[in-house]
């Protein structure tokens, strides 16, 4: 069983998605149950083995704050909804293993009732907390642990932490005092990317028939907040005129309200440019592009690196620190380009995106860069399900 408590975007429910088809595909006969909150629910496609139940949605209104997204309910009656459905849920699926995203106690705690009834069964599942690479900055995620009990609740119930990125790219355990916390309790996995299938390039550039020689493709992940982005493209795209040598698509991500994608496909229309709302084959659209231009989700980043395809990366000002921090170490890496939020301007985002177009210098191959963590994190579930089963090896 996994847990995403995807309180805003499509991140965390992508990562548990993608290590859980891995899962099932190298343990034939598997099955894992995720417990989501996003709004469109199973939003992406899963093999046999895989499926889904749905909490209410709640989205973040500030650093570690939630309100209920669609529900008129007041936040009691939506915390213990939640918390109830996720214990049930445990109780009749009765897990071999339990995956935790990002969140180790939940939102709200909700996972504390959970994790004390698994822990207590004659035969307590293996949980295991799953992270990104970079949760905030280091002395916020410090004092936040620590004034939450995190430490503590990871201590008691949890049995591994996998950490989703490199130690030499951003050393996470470190960072967050995990390593002083939870000695020998964690394990670096790479970064999790789709493993799945995508079309060559020219094949997907003859599907969008394309009427221009370049292709600059702008993403927004789930799209929640990616409007001012978009904006600025568009904008940018205004100044440049309609006589660039390149076409532009613009997928707008399906978590953006209805009337800002309604708002953004009239503007987009005048200046030529094709508006999609979402895809389910997103890779395919940015392998066919000459130059993608994303926000600075985990996911994003990743798949863009996975593609080895030149990207301008806008990262998420707030409110963590997050995006602008793994995007930072990419830039310095030459991995990808970057534009600090506070700098984004139409003419200078204009002006960027035509010289990335032309530069031949980025992405530089770096083999410390390892993507294969959806394989990483489920041959690390696979040996802690074996341990429960057969023991520890000799």
């Amino acid at each position: 069983m996994a847990y995403s408590h995807d309180g805003f975007g499509l991140g965390h429910l992508r990562r548990n998605t993608n290590i859980a088809s891995r899962l099932v595909g190298e343990l034939p006969g598997s099955n894992v149950l995720l417990l989501v909150g996003c709004p469109p629910g199973a939003f992406f496609g899963s093999p046999a083995g895989v499926d889904f139940i749905k909490v209410p949605s709640i989205v973040k209104v500030d650093a570690e704050v939630y309100r209920p997204l669609n529900l008129r309910i007041d936040l009691k009656k939506m915390k213990a909804l939640r918390a109830s459905t996720i214990q049930k849920v445990a109780e009749i699926f009765q897990p071999h293993l339990f995956l935790v995203d990002h969140v180790p106690t939940g939102v709200w705690a909700e996972l504390l009732p959970t994790l004390q009834m698994l822990r207590e069964r004659e035969d307590p599942p293996q949980i295991i907390l799953g992270m990104r690479d970079i949760v905030d900055s280091a002395e916020v995620v410090r004092e936040l642990w620590h004034r939450q009990e995190i430490y503590k609740a990871i201590r008691d119930y949890y049995d591994e932490v996998l950490i989703y990125g490199c130690q030499n790219v951003f050393d996470t355990a470190a960072q967050y005092a995990l390593d002083a916390e939870l000695p020998e309790r964690f394990k670096y996995c790479g970064y999790v990317c789709s493993d799945e299938p995508f079309k060559a390039q020219d094949e997907m550039r003859d599907e969008l028939h394309l009427e221009k020689e370049r292709l600059v493709i702008v993403t927004a992940g789930g799209g929640g907040d990616a409007y001012p982005m978009l904006e600025a493209c568009l904008e940018a795209f205004r100044l440049l005129g309609k006589g660039v040598p390149f076409e532009v698509i613009f997928i707008a991500g399906p978590l953006m309200e209805s009337d800002k994608r309604r708002r953004l496909e009239k503007e987009a229309s005048a200046l030529g440019i094709r508006v999609i709302g979402h895809v389910f084959d997103n890779l395919a659209y940015m392998n066919a592009a000459d130059l993608v231009i994303t926000m600075g989700g985990y996911n994003s980043i990743v798949e863009v690196l996975r593609l080895r395809k030149k990207a301008l990366v806008v990262p998420r000002l707030g409110p963590r620190a997050e995006q602008i921090m793994r995007a930072t170490l990419f830039a310095e890496r030459g991995l990808i380009d970057m534009i600090h939020p506070q700098h984004l301007s139409p003419r200078g985002l204009a002006e960027r995106l035509m010289t990335d177009l032309e530069r031949d210098d980025y992405p530089v191959c770096d083999p410390t860069i390892e993507l294969d963590g959806a394989l990483g994190a489920a041959n690390r579930l696979m040996e802690l399900l074996g341990q429960r089963v057969y023991g520890p090896a000799d």
